[in-house]
C-alpha cells in the first residue's frame, strides 16, 4: 500500500563511494530528507575524488558516527527508530557484528526498509565496478575507463528496491552490483557502436559533435538541411575512410565549429549535440 504522506520519512545512508550515495541522491531528488552517516575518517571518496563526493552528497545532512563505540551505536538506533529507509553497503556480517543488523533495527522500527548493497548475491567476495563488468561480459564492449556501469546500474536498483520496500511496508532487501549490471548485458546492437554514418561522433572545425539520426525521417531531414541529399540511402553505411559517403559527411562537419553545429541542430530540431568534457 502506498504511503499516505510523501515523503514517508528520512533516509539513513550508511553507504560509501559511488553507488550507494548516488541512490541516496536519487531519493533526495524524490523529496526524501537524507542523512549520510559516515565513520570518523569520512567517506573515502571525499579524499579520492572531492568533486564527485560533493556532487553525490549535495543537499544531504552528514553525520560522523563511530559505530564501533557504544555511543555511536546508540545514536544510530535512535535515528533508525525515526527513519523510513536505511541503506548500507558493508561486507556481509559487519552490521550484525556491530549489533546493528536488520533483526535489531526492525525490532526497534518494524516499518523500516533496510536495504543492503552487495557486490555479489551469494558470496562475500570483494569486487568493484571493473570486476563486475568483466564477469558480465561487458568489458570488451564498452570503454570501461569512461563510465562506472555497474555502480550506476546498482544505484538505480538500490533506489528502486528502497521504494519497493516502502510500498510493501518495510522489511530487509538486498541489491547485488554484479546482478544489477547484468541487466545491461543485452546482445550487442551493432550499429550503436559508432560504426555507421547516422550514429557516431565526428570532428568539427573546433571540437566534436555526436550525431544520432537513427530514424529514417530524421536522417532524411538532416541530409537535406546540410546539403547532402545524395547521402539519403547511406545512413547505415560504414563510418570508415574508404567509404566516400563518410568522407563527404566528415568534411561537411569540419566546415563549422561544434558549438555552431549544436546551435543549428537545436533550431532545426535534429539529434546532434556538441561533445562536452
Amino acid at each position: 500500500m502506498a504511503p499516505s504522506a510523501w515523503p514517508p520519512g528520512r533516509v539513513l545512508d550508511l553507504t560509501r563511494l559511488l553507488p550507494g550515495p548516488l541512490a541516496g541522491k536519487l531519493l533526495l531528488g524524490l523529496g526524501f530528507p537524507v542523512l549520510k552517516v559516515e565513520p570518523p575518517g569520512g567517506d573515502p571518496l571525499k579524499a579520492l575524488a572531492p568533486e564527485a563526493y560533493a556532487f553525490l552528497n549535495e543537499g544531504k545532512e552528514v553525520l560522523s558516527l563511530d559505530l564501533k563505540a557504544e555511543e555511536g551505536r546508540g545514536r544510530l538506533l535512535a535515528l533508525a527508530r525515526e527513519s523510513a529507509l536505511l541503506l548500507e553497503s558493508n561486507r556481509p556480517g559487519v552490521m550484525e557484528r556491530l549489533g546493528l543488523g536488520p533483526e535489531v533495527l526492525l525490532a526497534e522500527n518494524p516499518r523500516l526498509v533496510y536495504v543492503r548493497l552487495r557486490g555479489y548475491p551469494d558470496t562475500p567476495d570483494p569486487g568493484h565496478d571493473l570486476t563486475y563488468l568483466a564477469e558480465a561480459g561487458l568489458l570488451g564492449r564498452f570503454p570501461w575507463k569512461a563510465f562506472q556501469f555497474a555502480d550506476l546500474a546498482g544505484a538505480y536498483a538500490l533506489a528502486l528496491t528502497a521504494l519497493k520496500g516502502l510500498l510493501l511496508g518495510g522489511g530487509v532487501y538486498e541489491v547485488a552490483l554484479s546482478e544489477a549490471v547484468k541487466a545491461m548485458a543485452y546482445p550487442p546492437i551493432p550499429f550503436l557502436d559508432g560504426s555507421v554514418l547516422c550514429y557516431g561522433v565526428y570532428p568539427a572545425k573546433e571540437g566534436e559533435v555526436a550525431l544520432a539520426a537513427l530514424e529514417a525521417h530524421l536522417w532524411a531531414r538532416f541530409c537535406e538541411k546540410v546539403g547532402l541529399s545524395e547521402l539519403l540511402h547511406a545512413a547505415f553505411s560504414p563510418a570508415r575512410e574508404e567509404n566516400p559517403a563518410y568522407r563527404k559527411l566528415r568534411a561537411r562537419f569540419l566546415e563549422e565549429t561544434a558549438e555552431a553545429w549544436e546551435a543549428w541542430a537545436r533550431a532545426e530540431g535534429l539529434p546532434l549535440r556538441r561533445v562536452r568534457g
